[in-house]
């Protein structure tokens, strides 16, 4: 993973991904495509991530602002895989297995 500050770890008791990035450095839509790159670590046709989430939307959603920062944090979630993936203004990407869409 480019600029993570640390591994993607799984959560067995979760069956949950978390990665931590500093969204100052790393945009968090390039923080997604690398966690999804790393969980996701098949041959499988993946789909553009576009398709799914606005890249240029989510960065604006999520980049810094004191005066949105001050209300609290945002998050931004949506299905890929069958699986669920959060990311929130504090630089985390979650992706959950057991929140499977559909299930």
């Amino acid at each position: 993973m480019s600029d993570a500050s640390g591994p993607v770890e799984f959560d067995v008791e979760s069956r949950r991904y978390r990665a931590q990035y500093d969204f100052e450095t790393t945009a968090p839509s390039v923080a997604v495509v690398d966690v999804i790159e790393t969980v996701f670590d098949d041959e499988r046709d993946r789909g553009p991530l576009y398709d799914v989430v606005d890249p240029e939307a989510l960065d604006r959603l999520l980049e810094s602002d004191s005066g949105r920062d001050q209300r609290g944090l945002r998050s931004a979630s949506f299905e890929y895989r069958g699986a669920l993936v959060t990311v929130v203004s504090d630089g985390s990407v979650v992706i959950g297995l057991d929140d499977e869409i559909g299930r």
